[in-house]
This record gives C-alpha cells, sequence and structure tokens, in this order.
C-alpha cells in the first residue's frame, strides 16, 4: 500500500497541457477533454495550415490546372502532411504521455526504485517535466521550424521547379503561406515529438545509473524491466506520422521527377531500420545493470542449487536407504529438485537488453504500412498485401 502511494505523486511522465501552445489553447477551449475539443483542435490546425494553400492556389488558378507542372491537387506532400502527418503528430503526445507515464509508475510499482533513490529519481523526473513545459524551449522550437522551413524552400529539392507554391512570376501567396505559416507549423509538432523522445531517453539514461532493486528470476526475462519493451509501442503513432511525412515525399519524387521506387528502396529499407534502432536505444542503457543482475543471480542461486544438489545426493544416493526412510515416490524432492533446475536455467535465460519482440513487430509494422500506396506504383497492391499477410500470419 505504500509503494502504491508513493506511485501516485508521479502520475505521469510530463504533464498533460504542459508548454506554452498547449495554455494558449487551453485559454480558447481547445483542450481534450472532452473529445469534441480535440477534434475541433485538429480542424483548426487543417484550417490554418491546408485550407489557405488550397484556396490561394485556387484563386491564382493552381490548383488543378496546366499554367504550373505541379498543381496543389496533384502534390501529394501538402495532402498528406497537413491532413494526415500532422493531426497524427499532435495526437503523438497524448499518446506519449499517457505511455510513458504508465512506465514512470511501473518503477515505482514494482519496487525497483528503492527508497534511497527516490529522491534521485524524482528531481530527474522534475527537471525534464520543467524543460518540457518551458515557454523557451518552445520558442526555441518555433524558431528552429521556421528557420528551417525558410531555408527548404530555398535550397531545397522544389527549388527551381514550376509548381503552386512558385513559378517564373516568383513566390505565389500561397507559397509565402507554406513557408512561413503551414511548414513551421508542422515541423513545430515534428519537434516537439522528437524532442520528447530525446527527454525519454535521456531519463532512461539517468534511471540506469541508480542502483536499481532488480530481480533475476522475474518472470519477464528482464529482471523486472520487461515493460521498458513493450512501453517503445507508445511511440508507434508518431511512427506512422514520420512515414506518412517520408512517403508523400518519395511519392512526388516518383510521380513528378521521374524517379523509381527500385532507384528509392534502399533508402526507404534504412529507414525502417534507422527509426526502430533508434527508438530502442534507450533501453540499451539498462544492458550493464541487467548483465549484473544476471551475473549475481547465477552466482546466488547456483550456489543455492549446489546446497540443495548435495543434500539430495546425501540423502538418496550415497547413503543406503532405511526402512524409516520415507519412499522416494511421491516424495516433494524430485520435485524441488526440478524446481531449482527450471530456476537457475530462467536466470540463464535473462535478456540483457529489455526489447519486446511484439513492440518491435508493432513499431516496424507502423513504418512499413503508410508506405504501401508508395509500393503500389510499381508492385500491384493486391500482391504486396499477399506478401505482407505472409509475414504476419
Amino acid at each position: 500500500m505504500a509503494k502504491e502511494t508513493q506511485s501516485e505523486e508521479l502520475p505521469q511522465f510530463v504533464r498533460t497541457h504542459g508548454g506554452l501552445l498547449n495554455r494558449l489553447a487551453g485559454r480558447i477551449g481547445l483542450l481534450s477533454p472532452p473529445t469534441s475539443r480535440r477534434l475541433l483542435r485538429l480542424l483548426v490546425l487543417i484550417l490554418i495550415t491546408w485550407l489557405p494553400l488550397v484556396l490561394m492556389s485556387w484563386n491564382a488558378g493552381h490548383l488543378t490546372g496546366q499554367t504550373v507542372k505541379i498543381p496543389i491537387w496533384r502534390d501529394a506532400e501538402v495532402h498528406g502532411r497537413f491532413l494526415l502527418a500532422l493531426p497524427l503528430l499532435d495526437l503523438t503526445e497524448a499518446f506519449l504521455v499517457i505511455g510513458l507515464g504508465v512506465q514512470v509508475r511501473q518503477f515505482l510499482r514494482a519496487g525497483i526504485i528503492s527508497a534511497k533513490e527516490r529522491d534521485k529519481f524524482e528531481a530527474t523526473r522534475a527537471r525534464i517535466e520543467d524543460f518540457h513545459d518551458s515557454t523557451g524551449a518552445e520558442l526555441v522550437y518555433f524558431v528552429v521550424s521556421l528557420v528551417t522551413s525558410i531555408l527548404a524552400h530555398l535550397y531545397g529539392p522544389s527549388n527551381g521547379t514550376s509548381y503552386w507554391g512558385n513559378h517564373s512570376a516568383g513566390m505565389t501567396p500561397a507559397g509565402w503561406w507554406h513557408m512561413l505559416v503551414s511548414l513551421p507549423i508542422l515541423y513545430f509538432f515534428l519537434l516537439r515529438a522528437l524532442c520528447l523522445l530525446f527527454l525519454w531517453g535521456w531519463f532512461l539514461y539517468r534511471v540506469s545509473k541508480l542502483d536499481l532493486d532488480l530481480t533475476p528470476t522475474h518472470p519477464d526475462h528482464a529482471g523486472g524491466l520487461g515493460f521498458l519493451g513493450w512501453g517503445i509501442a507508445s511511440f508507434s503513432p508518431m511512427v506512422v506520422a514520420i512515414t506518412i511525412m517520408v512517403s508523400v515525399g518519395f511519392a512526388n519524387e516518383i510521380y513528378h521527377k521521374g524517379e523509381s521506387l527500385s532507384t528509392l528502396k534502399y533508402h526507404l529499407s534504412i529507414y525502417v531500420l534507422l527509426i526502430t534502432f533508434v527508438l530502442h536505444v534507450p533501453v540499451f542503457w539498462f544492458g550493464f545493470q541487467l548483465a549484473r543482475c544476471r551475473f549475481e543471480g547465477l552466482l546466488d542461486f547456483g550456489k543455492l542449487v549446489a546446497s540443495h544438489d548435495r543434500s539430495f545426493d546425501e540423502k538418496w544416493i550415497r547413503q543406503p536407504p532405511s526402512r524409516n526412510q520415507d519412499p522416494l515416490l511421491g516424495s516433494s524432492d524430485p520435485m524441488s529438485l526440478a524446481a531449482l533446475a527450471a530456476t537457475y536455467e530462467h536466470i540463464e535465460e535473462m535478456r540483457l537488453i529489455p526489447i519486446d519482440k511484439k513492440a518491435m513487430f508493432l513499431i516496424v509494422i507502423s513504418a512499413i504500412v503508410p508506405l504501401l500506396p508508395l509500393i503500389g506504383t510499381e508492385i500491384p497492391l493486391p500482391e504486396v498485401m499477399s506478401k505482407l499477410a505472409e509475414f504476419l500470419f
């Protein structure tokens, strides 16, 4: 009960509605709950970032016409980024606050954080929460997003291409809005999500330096840290959003610049591997503690097993049976011998990195599914789905 009471003092990893943007959204009633407010917030984001681009392009004759090489209606990046990726990035924080908060509480509920390390644990969490909620951090995100957007327009792959945002007469009103409003907002939400991933990695690094109370016989084969493996699944919405951005970018390269999927397949493969690896890096920090836990567990249980085996050997093997001795058949001694051996084998199978295969599979699927329409440009989608089904089942 004491542990449960203490854990309630840390309800989450970071505040649900922390940060300057959320405070501003709260003042105008765009924070959830209820769900309708969250949906209204997503609608407002679309109305600010996507709709003005379409209306301005329509007014300039760049909606579907032939006056530019790439009219906005045929620009997959605009629709994929602002109708799909941006709302998902906004929802990502809500998923992460819940998922990461559960893991923070589990450190305490499972007794992994001892009483002497509790203050250090709380101090680390509090510093991260203050940074995440600071106005200065979000102002930095905004400045970096704005500068990145301007550089992308000046030196990006679209520079020199006739499209709805820029043509022979110069930058269009839609192009200016895209550079100064829409794209910075998208990059802002992306930076916030990536920063939360970085803060989580830093938090786990600091926690891995504490004197953790790990259990070598824990059934999760990770000393009690198995929840960190399946907790990585909390990042799947972020992976889907980033993959959508990657996919629509490649789609534009294929449809408008003559690239083929065969020339981009290595980029896609590296992307899936890289994003899976990056999300699992934070759990690698616990490798040393888990290795020590396993080593000490093998020594301690090895000593216990050796003592028990000698007693069993002396009782049933070396000493001649006596009339008063209980029969071996039906005795609990062989059962205890088998139980201790199974426990020792369990410790031997302990994982040094708390990776969960199901969570990793979910991350990989999250990185692949948004790429299916892109893959369908060269491989029929029924064939792709068939191969994917064979892989899954």
